[in-house]
């Protein structure tokens, strides 16, 4: 393959830096606070509920966002869902000086839409815009730099609560902070290039194809009821789902400084998983099925242990109710962090992994943001469900057993899928625009008409 020289504006990596950038601003920041545990409020059970309810809206955004994205284009789409963050932001920090709880549950809501959108528009960019090459490096420089922000954030975060070594609330000044940082995302936002002007080295094209109405809620039909698609639902389903779990213990057993320094120090965890994973999904002395199959058994092994080790630690902090310090030993300390970070590292690597096998199956950007919007939407609609059954003082069991649960339930439907990447003759979902609609024939054609799905091998 002769490679092409490409501007470095246009090129893949600055609009990879720019999607992560973005991320960084808006949804990291908004993890940074969520990885103390209930957004750095003293108690978990309504920032919970709060939760909840964004992520239900943010699985319907994402589910719908690929059609957005086709209609208003990549760049607005990702200025549009740059903004949502600083409001929740805002009402995190009401909520804590004024305990204006009305405000926090509707912050909560905008920011589930434009996280949503932000999820639609981001997945096809990071999935169709590398190249195929480097399509496991570009998706590891993504998960970096959407992680930095937890890190800088949990830096700041650390600075400002580090004397706090009793249970409650974060400082005030810590909010502030954040959302200064936040307001630089839609200004980032505007630096990227839509499909038809990247330049990327092997020469190739992105097609970001405009068509009418019917014609795009037809082909988002045959996308979000493909078969295989369908198969990765449960697995993305619960693939965040242990994130309200893992919250509500750090507000339950642990004082704020420790908290403040999980914040630092766990999205290493993320950064870790993110770019072993996408070393080994580039790595070509496996081929495209073997690295599929095998970074899938693995990775669903691990998360299977992860939970084994999550119930044991459970029933003894049940036991012993401790408040835990990062002065308080190997055991309660080193086994929660070390827990909490390679919770972190797996299901960052799962995801990234999930990310991979979606752009093999297809070469259709509009395609692409509709698979990864509809899986994101699933994943949401798991956190949606996580978070409500953690929205009042339920059993930390009924958590884990639904999280094992799902785990093995999905393996079976992801498999299917998953066994068929990199398999010759395997059919790809693309658009063929010179052929019609099944009722066209009899209708007429229409300016821009639309198309059956055609496999390509």
């Amino acid at each position: 393959m002769t490679l092409q020289k490409v501007h470095w504006f246009r090129g893949t990596i600055f609009q990879v830096l720019v999607v992560g950038g973005v991320f960084f601003c808006a949804p990291g920041m908004y993890n940074a606070l969520s990885s103390l545990g209930a957004g750095g409020l003293a108690t978990p059970w309504y920032a919970n509920a709060t939760a909840a309810a964004g992520y239900v809206f943010m699985a319907v955004l994402c589910i719908i966002g690929g059609v957005i994205v086709s209609k208003i284009g990549v760049r607005l789409a990702l200025l549009i869902a740059s903004t949502g963050d600083i409001i929740y932001a805002g009402s995190l920090y009401l909520n804590s000086k004024n305990g204006t709880q009305w405000f926090l549950l509707f912050a909560s809501i905008i920011s589930g839409m434009t996280d949503g959108l932000m999820y639609a528009v981001e997945g096809p960019i990071i999935t169709a815009y590398p190249e195929p090459h480097r399509r496991g490096r570009m998706l590891a420089l993504w998960v970096f730099m959407r992680n930095a922000a937890p890190v800088i954030g949990g830096a700041i975060i650390f600075g400002l609560n580090a004397k706090l070594d009793s249970t409650g609330g974060v400082s005030l000044h810590t909010y502030l902070v954040i959302i200064g940082i936040m307001c630089a995302g839609p200004f980032i936002a505007l630096l990227l290039s839509p499909p038809e002007k990247v330049q990327r080295k092997d020469g190739v094209k992105i097609a970001f194809r405009k068509v009418g109405w019917t014609r795009t809620f037809y082909e988002f039909y045959k996308v979000v009821s493909s078969r295989d698609i369908l198969l990765l639902c449960p697995l993305m389903f619960t693939s965040w789902f242990y994130g309200s779990y893992i919250g509500t213990l750090q507000t339950q057993y642990f004082d704020v400084r420790t908290r403040a320094f999980f914040a630092l120090l766990i999205p290493w965890g993320d950064i870790t998983g993110g770019l072993l994973i996408g070393q080994f999904l580039d790595f070509t002395r496996f081929s495209v099925k073997q690295r599929a199959r095998y970074s899938f058994v693995f990775l669903m092994a691990l998360n299977l242990g992860l939970w084994i080790w999550t119930a044991v630690l459970t029933k003894h902090l049940e036991d012993q109710v401790p408040v835990i310090d990062w002065t308080s030993g190997s055991f309660w300390f080193g086994n929660t962090f070390s827990l909490f970070f390679l919770f972190e590292l797996a299901t960052m690597a799962t995801q990234t992994t999930l990310y991979w096998i979606i752009s093999h199956m297809s070469d259709d950007f509009i395609v692409l943001s509709y698979m990864t919007g509809t899986l994101r939407g699933v994943e949401c609609a798991g956190q949606a469900v996580a978070y409500g059954i953690k929205s009042s003082n339920t059993t930390d069991w009924i958590s884990i057993g639904l999280n094992v649960g799902l785990i093995v339930l999905s393996l079976p439907f992801a498999w299917v899928t998953v066994r068929k990447i990199g398999v010759e003759g395997f059919k790809k979902i693309n658009f063929d625009e010179n052929e019609n609609m099944p009722d066209e024939n009899a209708k007429g054609s229409e300016e821009g008409s639309l198309a059956d799905i055609k496999s390509l091998h």
